[in-house]
């Protein structure tokens, strides 16, 4: 795994920010996290961000559009954003794709496929 990269979880269930945060940590990973998309664009601008994984079904500001304005932001573009969602729609997946996710994986995952992604999204 990759250590010193920081990530940023945007997920509106605090448990699977919890259970991402716990297993990523002892990767070597700095996470940091947020429960709605607002929050999440503003730590966007304030920290240092490598990844974003990012869940599509949330409260205020879907993941779709937030991925659209992390891809739109001049700043911001160059963040790598993994979607983890339990949306296993393929239209979807290919919107996120187009949109500049660099992966798309649905839950329930394994934490092995999270990590081969991290991988990709940050290499």
């Amino acid at each position: 795994m990759v250590e010193n990269k920081t990530i940023l979880i945007v997920d509106d269930v605090e448990e699977n920010i919890a259970i991402l945060e716990r297993q990523l940590k002892s990767q070597g990973f700095t996470i940091l996290s947020a429960t709605e998309g607002p929050k999440g664009i503003h730590m966007l601008k304030e920290q240092h961000i490598d990844l974003v994984l990012l869940d599509i079904n949330m409260p205020v500001i879907d993941g779709i559009t937030l991925l659209g304005y992390i891809k739109e932001d001049k700043l911001l573009s160059h963040v790598a954003v993994l979607m983890v969602t339990a949306d296993d729609n393929v239209k979807t997946a290919m919107q996120c794709l187009k949109k500049g996710a660099c992966g798309y994986i649905t839950k329930p995952y394994s934490m092995e496929q999270i990590k081969q992604q991290i991988q990709h999204c940050i290499n």
